[in-house]
């Protein structure tokens, strides 16, 4: 449909342009001076392709692509005040290298867009494991689905199809609820599916923990002073202390 609509837009203005010709030449009749000055047009016709097709429209669309990523950012905001930083603070006491983790994460003011990138990278290459006990399952099935509304909202959000690693992270997040919210009798559960729910723990912790580093380093480059409150929320600190 869009297309048989261009499709006319085309004809009309070729049609126009016949128009006019034939009204020039009904009223003027020069037929010289019309072919002198169409292709004088038609010598700066590649420039403005040029400038129309090459430069404005790359900005304009490096400025729309700009937007998209801050209203993406504002939402992976949202989601990690409002259920992010939760999740990693309900998964911390389930992996045993969680000291590592914080010397990894230990944020100060002093850090740049580096020292996140090198953090990042750790993280992604750092052999995460998490161990989970029956007595963990029964504390995560009562934590962790309470934040299943808030990763469902994420996926109605079109701007995430950009952005597919923090995806790959929602759907991590979601298959572990998922999985914690069919564990019914937990006394029974079997060592190999502890197993199991602690790989899903692990593959989603590290997705968190990945986007998280992201989220901080972006806070820290656009809005200092939310970044501020944000270290001090820092579920990897030793001593976090909101009252500054």
């Amino acid at each position: 449909m869009k297309r048989f609509g261009f499709m006319w837009i085309i004809i009309i203005l070729i049609s126009l342009s016949l128009i006019f010709f034939a009204l020039q030449q009904l009223l003027f009749g020069n037929i010289k001076d019309t072919g002198f000055y169409f292709f004088q047009d038609m010598m700066f016709l590649p420039v403005n392709i040029l400038l129309v097709t090459f430069i404005i429209n790359k900005r304009l669309q490096s400025r729309e692509k700009q937007e998209r990523l801050e209203q993406l950012n504002i939402v992976i905001g949202a989601f990690f005040s409002e259920a992010g930083n939760h999740v990693l603070e309900t998964l911390n006491p389930c992996i045993p290298s969680l000291s590592d983790i914080k010397k990894l994460l230990d944020m100060n003011s002093e850090w740049n867009s580096r020292s996140f990138e090198t953090a990042a990278n750790a993280i992604k290459a750092y052999p995460l494991k998490a161990d989970i006990n029956k007595s963990a399952v029964e504390r995560l099935r009562v934590a962790l689905p309470q934040k299943k509304a808030h990763v469902l909202q994420m996926f109605s959000n079109p701007n995430l199809l950009e952005h597919d690693t923090f995806t790959d992270m929602l759907w991590a997040l979601y298959h572990l609820i998922d999985e914690l919210e069919n564990r019914t009798d937990i006394s029974s559960l079997p060592d190999s599916d502890l197993e199991h729910l602690s790989g899903d723990a692990a593959r989603s912790y590290g997705l968190l923990v990945y986007e998280w580093v992201f989220y901080m380093s972006y806070l820290k480059s656009r809005y200092p002073y939310l970044w501020s409150l944000a270290v001090r929320k820092n579920p990897f600190a030793n001593n976090s202390i909101i009252i500054s």
